[in-house]
């Protein structure tokens, strides 16, 4: 499977790892698999972490959707990080970047989850 995945603290932190992920059947295994990891967790914070990805279709855009919205329907807060420039770019081309939250690094994104805004 190109995903791993742990729990840190409170968080699910799921980790790509391959370095493209292009194919259309390889982008519906990882979106079900993401789907079941979410499924299956307790927590409420989830981190997808994307360091080690070169390369991505435009159709895992459509998964990274998906499981957004698979995210809200749980309350579940959905952060992103290690995203390549390259991809980064498409990610701001779709507008996607103003949909999910991405932080540089998995370190940032674990710490912005426990940042808490002016009224809690």
């Amino acid at each position: 499977m190109s995903l791993d995945h742990e729990t840190k603290g409170d968080v699910l932190v799921i980790r790509f790892t391959d370095a493209r992920i292009l194919d259309e059947t390889r982008i519906r295994q990882v979106g079900d698999a993401l789907i079941e990891l979410i499924n299956r967790t307790d927590e409420d914070k989830v981190l997808l972490d994307f360091r080690r990805v070169e390369f991505m279709s435009s159709a895992m855009l459509g998964t990274l959707v998906r499981t957004q919205k698979k995210c809200k329907e749980y309350k579940a807060k959905l952060k992103l990080c290690g995203i390549a420039p390259q991809i980064m770019e498409v990610f701001k081309i779709t507008r996607l970047n103003k949909l999910l939250d991405i932080s540089a690094d998995e370190d940032a994104a674990l710490a912005a989850f426990g940042k808490r805004g002016l009224f809690g």
